[in-house]
């Protein structure tokens, strides 16, 4: 099994792991790019502060401390991406209190997305940042224009993942790849071919009481919540002797976490619904 996840805004501070500029940019095929993001983004955020927070997104209320932890990112302490990231899904998927060995296979199993990185396994050293994968950023690829980081890591990433993801592009098939990125994630790159037949695209609804009728609704709150429960769930029982490997593996690790699982699709592109209550009154 593998499950690809967005990343989350929030991020925990700090990290005791070597900078990006002492221990470079990991062994993956993707070092070069993530060095030249990483760096252009530092440059830009120096040199056009006030251009940098239009184009990188960075919310007012928080722009110049983004500023300045983008600014400080190749020298800047590192930790696992699986504690950097602390948003609502990681709350939900809570790594602190997993098991040893289900931390342990979140190492090779959990990947995030980010506009920094492209694709970051749950172990990776990463430091603290804020760069979505809607950002422009100037000065890549040798160019003044402004590049979407979505469009170049769409680019490098097709290519790239059957490796990343299975470490040999003649195993794929041989893991469910389950994925729960977001909307701004899921085509970054789109699973296509081998890996399409190997994924299973995984969409939270939450069912809200409105006017005494549950209706379902795509609420961003509780989907973030939910994909996390789910993460969880699917790490236990991996590592509880429950293989994640079909749909069917995937349905019942949810209901293990008090979700409703909802298969859809056909035999050869399937996906899931998750399914959670929300009753707003108690």
């Amino acid at each position: 099994m593998r499950v690809l996840l967005p990343p989350s805004e929030a991020k925990a501070a700090g990290g005791d792991g070597p900078s990006l500029r002492t221990a470079g940019f990991g062994d993956s095929m993707l070092a070069g790019t993530r060095a030249e993001v990483a760096r252009a983004v530092t440059a830009f955020c120096r040199a056009d502060p006030n251009a940098a927070i239009v184009a990188l997104r960075l919310p007012a209320s928080r722009a110049r401390a983004d500023l300045a932890t983008n600014t400080a990112m190749l020298d800047a302490p590192t930790m696992p991406a699986l504690d950097r990231f602390v948003g609502v899904l990681y709350q939900a998927l809570d790594p602190a209190t997993l098991p040893p060995a289900a931390r342990a296979a979140a190492g090779h199993t959990l990947f995030v997305s980010n506009g920094v990185f492209g694709l970051l396994g749950a172990a990776e050293p990463v430091p603290d940042h804020r760069v979505a994968m809607a950002a422009t950023v100037p000065g890549l690829g040798g160019r003044t224009a402004p590049t979407v980081l979505a469009a170049l890591w769409r680019a490098r990433l097709g290519p790239a993942l059957p490796d990343l993801l299975v470490r040999a592009p003649d195993a794929v098939g041989e893991h469910l790849i389950v994925d729960l990125r977001s909307s701004d994630y899921a085509t970054v790159p789109s699973l296509a071919g081998p890996m399409r037949a190997s994924a299973l695209p995984v969409r939270a609804l939450t069912e809200k009481l409105i006017d005494g009728h549950w209706l379902r609704r795509p609420l961003s709150y509780q989907a973030k919540q939910t994909k996390g429960r789910l993460t969880r769930a699917l790490l236990l029982a991996e590592t509880d002797g429950r293989p994640v490997k079909t749909v069917d593996d995937v349905a019942e690790a949810a209901e293990s976490a008090g979700l409703v699982a909802e298969p859809r699709g056909t035999p050869t592109a399937p996906t899931l619904d998750v399914i959670t209550r929300w009753n707003p009154t108690t």
